[in-house]
């Protein structure tokens, strides 16, 4: 197991080195940094399984090191080192992401324990992401040609793009904008406001996007002619200002044959993915 590596944050170089002693009585790879800093550095230039950290440090303590490192690694287990009245700071750490803590004076079976449970947490998430790789999760709505609906609708999409993993405010902002037009785009100009009509609306998530279609019981429509339009790519927005605006912000739009579904698509990895068809 030396190939995994545990990066101890610690300014005080006794504690730092009685750490790295336990690490190494585990057959695991100490690194070690004597500052958030410093640890931030080495999580940059290489791969850290778990780290231990104290709390109070200079130039950045152990809430920050939190901080910052679950923005680089969210996935990375921490605990914390905690000394004499910092009750509140181990609270706040737990708040941010540490998933346990052991206070000074410790002993060795505690810092024993506290790693093998990281180690386990570590084992946890990486099965848990390579299950992921390979789940495709659908659903369908179905709800009536009525705009009282929509703001549920909306948001009940929103909600369920949180619960797969997507956390970008602007993104799900974006997703909101273009669940919203696609309603509005189906209650108009595919039912003609026909109450006794129904709009089907089907997500779709998967490791690679996310699509959201919208299918409206109406007869369809030459939508050749909008795919022309927005391809144009004139200086004016076109006409169909719903649908240049799904468009726009989403990478992928679609319509089936009859024109009477639309279907948009926002990749995880957006680059050389905006496509109309």
């Amino acid at each position: 197991m030396k190939d995994i590596q545990v990066l101890i944050v610690d300014d005080d170089q006794e504690v730092m080195s009685m750490l790295a002693d336990i690490v190494r009585e585990l057959d695991l790879t100490p690194v070690t940094a004597s500052h958030g800093r410093e640890a931030m550095e080495k999580l940059k230039a290489q791969k850290v399984d778990l780290i231990i950290t104290d709390l109070a440090m200079p130039k950045m303590g152990g809430l920050e090191l939190i901080k910052e490192s679950r923005l680089l690694n969210p996935k990375i287990p921490i605990a914390v080192i905690s000394g004499h009245g910092e009750a509140k700071n181990v609270i706040e750490a737990l708040n941010r992401g540490a998933y346990n803590f052991v206070s000074k004076p410790f002993t060795i079976k505690e810092i024993e324990a506290i790693i093998k449970k990281g180690l386990r947490l570590r084992e946890f998430s990486l099965g848990t992401c390579k299950i992921l790789e390979g789940i495709r999760n659908y659903t369908e709505i179905n709800i009536p040609n009525n705009p009282h609906y929509f703001p549920p609708a909306t948001l009940y999409i929103v909600r369920e793009c949180q619960w797969r993993g997507i956390e970008d405010e602007d993104q799900l902002s974006n997703i909101s904008v273009c669940a919203d037009e696609l309603l509005n785009n189906a209650l108009i100009h595919g039912n003609d406001l026909d109450e006794d009509k129904k709009i089907s609306i089907q997500l779709i998530f998967d490791p690679e996007k996310f699509t959201m279609s919208f299918e409206d019981e109406g007869t369809g429509f030459d939508h050749q002619k909008i795919v022309t339009a927005l391809s144009a790519g004139h200086s004016a927005p076109p006409t169909k200002r719903g649908l240049f605006i799904v468009q726009s912000l989403m990478d992928e739009l679609s319509f089936n044959e009859s024109g009477n579904k639309v279907t948009a698509v926002k990749y995880s990895n957006e680059e050389g993915r905006r496509i109309l068809h």
